[in-house]
């Protein structure tokens, strides 16, 4: 073997390379091993000093290296060059060949060496002001500002941003340099105005509002469903309707079943398959400390609208409670809002061709109060008030919630002679006939006139739907508890009914201060004029009664 073989072998091979050219006796042998086992364990002590003084040198290296900077990554202007800023400096560095450049983003976060070489990506921050977008500019760049605080700044979009479609209004999160907007911060503000499942209300569960049923099917459902007609006689489609009347009497169920039942007969008559979405706005929630910020809500409600329709579907726009933003301008502990977001929803009503567009429906139980601009042709074509059921109408509601699938008390189905559609009209007809009875257990409200005048409103005077469901949901309480009580005693019965209703009329037994007597009675539906005092009918059994609880 060569001397230049023998340079690049170690001491263990060298006496190994030894050991097979020599003969050795017993003794030679013996030493031999010996000598072997010593260079071998020489040999593995100097490995692990050698491992050992590495990671020294290592970690003396990295304590005395300094520390890597982090920047944001602005640009890449070139293939192999990154404009980053560091603590509020800009600077163009190269980046390191190692790192996979072409997967850098702009916007997350990179790793700067002491020559300012981009050698790592940590990705995306999780943290940062979070901004409102004032308005969207060209390049990527969007203008935003703090809620609440003067002036505006201008960042650019990330690179997952770059092709998100943004609008004024929306709230968007930027890095800690303010430089760049890095991502969309989703808000409750407005899913509670979209209900994109409308639940099935067809019409014939809509009882006790006949007249207030034909007149939305006239204003909503024929111009969609005859649009040729409509076009042939240049008629007028009007934009949107008010449906106004007492609480609880429908308006809103009226507003759901109104988008439901479009879109249905549009399938069904036209083939026309369009989807609903119902834009439910309550109007005190538009109302803002922040001055514009009531605006932009209507700005951002109309919007939505818009590119719902846009996008295919049928949007309705639904606004109860609407004479809390609606109001008259010169009127309202909210008057200074008012004066600007009634010019407004007038602007953007103005911008709406017809309602296949948007169909816009208000809901008020003070219609009075909202401002004439508002409620003109033109803008609010139909006005449909919606009534107290009568008799007949609370019969219909009663039947919407006493269905077939109740357990009725067996004495009443031997009574109907076991038909639980002929039991249903027993109970109905009992507690009807209590309800709408003209006799002094009924009486409710004493209203005096002027003149001297008394007037009595009963109970059937001031029914409602809400009042309804509410004796039905008491009845089936009162059932439970008699079914817990006594298993054996199981089933809904008249008695429960009766109970439930003069539970219901003494619960609500609430009456207003004298002084706001005027705007009580139109929430009651009765006409104000000429009154000077209003007063609950209360009879000395009930007052006993409300001592002892």
């Amino acid at each position: 073997m060569s001397f230049e073989s023998l340079e690049s072998a170690s001491a263990l091979q060298i006496v190994d390379l030894i050991g097979q050219r020599l003969a050795f006796d017993a003794v030679s042998r013996e030493a031999f091993f010996y000598l072997r086992r010593r260079v071998a364990e020489l040999e593995e002590t100097n490995e692990q000093a050698r491992q050992a003084l590495e990671k020294l040198n290592d970690a003396v290296e990295k304590l005395s290296s300094p520390a890597n900077r982090v920047g944001t990554l602005l640009a890449l202007p070139k293939k192999e060059i990154a404009l980053v800023i560091q603590g509020g400096t800009e600077f163009y560095c190269l980046i390191d060949p190692r790192l996979a450049h072409e997967t850098l983003m702009v916007g997350t976060r990179v790793l700067l060496n002491e020559a300012y070489v981009v050698v790592g990506d940590l990705g995306f921050d999780v943290s940062g002001p979070v901004v409102k977008v004032i308005d969207v500019l060209p390049d990527n760049r969007l203008r935003v500002g703090h809620e609440g605080v003067g002036g505006s700044f201008v960042v650019v979009r990330s690179t997952p941003l770059a092709k998100e479609r943004i609008k004024a209004g929306l709230e968007v999160r930027v890095d800690s340099s303010s430089r760049v907007a890095v991502e969309v911060v989703a808000t409750s503000k407005t899913k509670y105005r979209l209900l994109d499942r409308v639940p099935e209300l067809p019409w014939e569960k809509v009882g006790g509002q006949k007249r207030a049923v034909s007149a939305v099917r006239d204003a909503v459902e024929l111009p969609f469903l005859h649009a040729d007609l409509f076009a042939k006689y240049h008629h007028h489609v009007p934009k949107g309707f008010l449906l106004h009347g007492p609480p609880g009497c429908g308006k809103t169920l009226l507003g759901k079943a109104t988008a439901y039942n479009l879109t249905r007969r549009l399938r069904e008559q036209t083939g026309e398959d369009r989807k609903e979405y119902f834009l439910h706005v309550k109007g005190p929630e538009i109302l803002n400390m922040w001055v514009g910020e009531s605006e932009r809500q209507v700005r951002e409600l109309f919007e939505q609208a818009r590119e719902l329709a846009r996008e295919g579907y049928l949007p309705f726009l639904f606004i109860d409670e609407a004479e809390s933003i609606l109001g008259t301008r010169r009127a309202g502990r909210y008057h200074g809002i008012l004066n600007t977001l009634v010019p407004m929803f007038c602007a953007e009503m103005d911008g709406i061709e017809s309602m296949r567009e948007v169909v816009i429906i208000l809901a008020s139980n003070r219609a009075d109060l909202i401002d004439p601009a508002i409620l003109r042709p033109g803008r609010i074509d139909r006005k449909i008030k919606v009534d107290r059921p009568d008799r007949a109408g609370s019969a219909e509601i009663y039947r919407i919630y006493l269905d077939t699938d109740l357990p009725y008390s067996p004495d009443l189905l031997r009574q109907a002679g076991n038909d639980r559609q002929k039991a249903i009209e027993i109970l109905i007809e009992g507690v009807l006939e209590a309800q709408f009875a003209r006799v002094e257990r009924n009486r409710f409200l004493e209203i005096t006139y002027r003149s001297g005048r008394k007037e009595y409103l009963y109970r059937g005077d001031l029914i409602s739907g809400a009042i309804i469901a509410s004796i039905v949901e008491r009845a089936k309480e009162l059932a439970i508890k008699r079914a817990i009580a006594d298993p054996s005693d199981y089933g809904l019965r008249l008695e429960d009914l009766l109970t439930a209703l003069d539970i219901e009329y003494l619960e609500n037994d609430i009456f207003p201060p004298s002084d706001i007597t005027e705007d009580w009675l139109k929430l009651v539906d009765c006409d104000p004029q000429n009154v000077v005092r209003l007063a609950p009918v209360m009879r000395r059994e009930e007052a006993t009664v409300r001592q002892v609880v």
